[in-house]
């Protein structure tokens, strides 16, 4: 991801590559612009990862594309890593459906998750306990998290 230092107006963009038809974000963020992202295979530990120098230049283009007067100072830049099952072909082409496989399916004692996306967080935390219900304790509810309204973050600018 990369912060550039003007805001967007009029909301979120969803843009596409002119060049592979990627699909890539522009929305508001804290007072300026994010762009993501991008899928390259990381091989180091989660703490080393960082945006790639073709990755930034990647987003600049397509960036610039669309929005040919726009400066294009990058003012920050990080990575998150999104953990995609096995596959052939891009990275950029694979399924984000989120697998939850179990050890033992009568009995879960350990559960993986791969793929998905955090905006899923609340559908994939419900589906997690629901799999592994028959190791757990009983216990009544206490809360309905699916019907808890989100705080919004307040605009760190």
């Amino acid at each position: 991801h990369l912060e550039l230092p003007d805001p967007v107006s009029k909301g979120c963009y969803y843009l596409e590559s002119p060049t592979d038809q990627r699909a890539i974000f522009v929305i508001p963020w804290k007072g300026h612009t994010m762009l993501g992202t991008t899928e390259t295979v990381h091989h180091q530990a989660p703490e080393f990862a960082r945006p790639l120098e073709k990755e930034q230049s990647y987003l600049l283009d397509v960036y610039q594309h669309f929005f040919p007067n726009r400066s294009t100072e990058v003012l920050d830049q990080w990575a998150g890593l999104r953990v995609l099952p096995a596959a052939t072909g891009a990275a950029f082409k694979r399924s984000r459906e989120t697998q939850l496989p179990v050890d033992d399916p009568r009995e879960p004692r350990i559960l993986s998750i791969f793929g998905g996306k955090l905006t899923a967080y609340r559908a994939t935390a419900e589906k997690v306990v629901k799999i592994l219900a028959p190791s757990l304790p009983q216990r009544n509810r206490i809360a309905r998290t699916n019907q808890l309204p989100l705080k919004p973050v307040p605009n760190q600018s």
